[in-house]
């Protein structure tokens, strides 16, 4: 059975498709469970990036709104609302433009490999004594 292929069909027509031979690492249960503790200290930075930049677009709407309810009467107090307003949207931005940045980064979380790895675990029947 080894060298034959196998064509058991179900009844709606799937073949079955045997394992393909390949080349396997053996790993001691110790040394798997090492490397799942360590994975599970892998801490990952919470991103504030978000919050930073909302609060930064919050700041900036607030300051339009002033530019558009307020009649100034002095110049000076009309440019520096402006000024606000223009660098805590640019900022804002650039704040979430980063936290997304950030978040695609981090496309594999620890708690995925642990489950991953015990999924694997989970084939295999280990005898504890």
């Amino acid at each position: 059975m080894s060298g034959e292929q196998s064509n058991f069909n179900v009844s709606q027509e799937f073949e079955i498709i045997p394992h393909q031979k390949s080349q396997a690492y053996p790993i001691g249960v110790k040394e798997w469970e090492y490397l799942k503790e360590k994975i599970r200290q892998v801490n990952i930075e919470i991103n504030n990036f978000h919050t930073i930049g909302y609060l930064l677009l919050g700041a900036s709407a607030s300051c339009l709104i002033t530019i558009i309810a307020t009649n100034f009467t002095d110049d000076s107090s009309r440019y520096l609302t402006w000024a606000v307003f223009g660098v805590t949207l640019i900022c804002g931005l650039l704040a979430i433009f980063f936290a997304k940045d950030k978040h695609k980064q981090e496309s594999a979380k620890p708690n995925e490999i642990i489950n991953q790895m015990e999924l694997i675990e989970s084939r295999f029947e280990i005898k504890k004594s």
